[in-house]
């Protein structure tokens, strides 16, 4: 049986993932079971055939009950498959066999693995083949994965048992795979390794620097992307030039010796879009304020017009916001607040979900541009050519109507995507708002605020 030094061998330690073993236990798990998911461990993902990277339901370690005509069968959620929300491997709890749930309009489940060491032997086996193949020829690498299939027929016959077996159809899948293809799957496995770590590192390194550090790395970021800070004189002489940020002067009055924010520090702003503002201080775990943001009494009077008068308020908005990012017209202006304390936003949890997807190479950006079709070429300037786009971004109309002043979320929030659904789901549960993932390739993943206690 394949060892969990094996395992970190052929995944890395931030490859694998772990369950706990008394909660195993307490399952109902055989000890032989327990002993596999709690020491020698699940890999996050193995090639395209595996997944731990869920977030519909059932999850993984999540226990489901069938109902069969032979009485109740309790099984453990292992994974998905890549790409697919549909599908979920389970262990049998009672009789240790591995199988694949596919729940579609009439859900089957076949058999997959005699038990759960060979179904992790099969997984550690295809790591092993796509370290073997990368690099190599073709004909290399459909030799490898015939061999391949040979020898994991022998390990456990019962896997192959029919000739539309699981297991056949993945090595049928690998042994037509191009070259390019194989490549690219490789390096989706990469990512999947090391991403987690990735962004947890990131995250912990966030945490550790000071506020004072954060807000000079907001307004560096926001400097690098086209506005000058300023100082109040030069702010109030030069009236139009866009894309202006004057800071408090004196700075250091408003944060302790180690860097913490003790006093709100206005910033006023001249052209540009103050939505931009909040979402780069967001990025950094600071609460902006932006006054009238999404102003709810607003929308009362938005009932009482008809079809006509909307389309003019829509294009006019439009307007204005073109008129902000390109200086058409004279420039707005108005004054924001970076807030005091540890108060935290909607805002700042859902750019920490898009900092997790970054890590995994996704453009993941909030307020990315005033339009759909202007953010998405901005989206395929920053892909490589060759590769599909991998996005996931909200517009600045969207933003300045569904997150109010402080940046929770007042109104459901549309999410453009491109990518592994299943993967932007889940980083976007951690958010904890509700998450509504589409089914479908071109219907946007919703957010909505996240209920209140009674």
């Amino acid at each position: 049986m394949v060892t969990h030094e094996e395992m970190v061998e052929a995944f890395g330690d931030e490859g694998l993932l772990l369950m706990d073993a008394e909660r195993c236990r307490e399952q109902g798990l055989s000890e032989a079971d327990v002993r596999i998911l709690s020491e020698v461990g699940l890999p996050v993902r193995a090639d395209l055939a595996f997944t731990t990277f869920i977030a519909a339901e059932p999850r993984v370690g999540s226990l489901v009950v069938f109902r069969t005509g032979h009485g109740d069968v309790n099984v453990l959620t292992l994974g998905g498959t890549s790409g697919d929300s549909g599908m979920r491997y389970f262990l049998d709890i009672r009789n240790g066999v591995v199988g694949l749930l596919s729940m579609d309009d009439e859900p089957q489940a076949e058999k997959v693995n005699s038990s759960l060491e060979h179904f992790v032997e099969f997984l550690y086996r295809l790591r092993l083949r796509q370290q073997a193949l990368n690099g190599e020829s073709l004909e290399v690498g459909q030799s490898y994965t015939q061999d391949l299939w040979l020898s994991l027929k022998e390990l456990d016959p019962d896997a192959f048992s029919e000739a539309e077996a699981w297991w056949s159809m993945v090595m049928d899948t690998l042994l037509s795979r191009s070259h390019i293809a194989e490549t690219r799957a490789f390096l989706e496995q990469r990512r999947a390794e090391i991403a987690d770590t990735l962004a947890d590192a990131l995250e912990e390194a966030s945490q550790q620097r000071s506020q004072r550090d954060c807000f000079d790395q907001a307004l560096s970021r926001l400097e690098h992307e086209g506005w000058q800070i300023v100082d109040a004189k030069l702010f109030a002489s030069d009236t139009e030039t866009s894309g202006l940020l004057s800071p408090a002067a004196d700075l250091d009055g408003y944060f302790t010796p180690d860097g913490a924010l003790v006093r709100d520090v206005p910033i006023a702003w001249r052209g540009g879009l103050s939505s931009n503002i909040q979402a780069s201080f967001a990025r950094e775990g600071l609460v902006v304020s932006v006054p009238g943001q999404a102003d709810r009494e607003d929308y009362d009077a938005l009932l009482d017009m008809d079809a006509d008068e909307l389309g003019r308020q829509a294009d006019a908005a439009m307007d204005a916001l073109f008129a902000a990012v390109h200086g058409l017209n004279k420039p707005e202006e108005g004054v924001v607040t970076c807030l005091a304390g540890d108060r935290s936003s909607d805002l700042c949890r859902i750019v920490r979900a898009f900092d997790r997807l970054a890590a995994r190479g996704y453009v993941a950006e909030p307020d990315l541009w005033p339009t759909a079709s202007g953010a998405w070429q901005q989206v395929h300037e920053a892909t490589p050519d060759g590769q599909e786009p991998k996005a996931v971004f909200w517009t600045t109309q969207s933003h300045t109507s569904c997150f109010d002043a402080y940046g929770d979320l007042v109104d459901e929030l549309a999410l453009q995507w491109s990518g592994d659904r299943d993967l932007i789901a889940n980083a976007l549960a951690g958010t904890g708002l509700v998450v509504e993932t589409p089914q479908h390739d071109g219907v946007a993943f919703l957010l909505r605020p996240a209920p209140k206690p009674e």
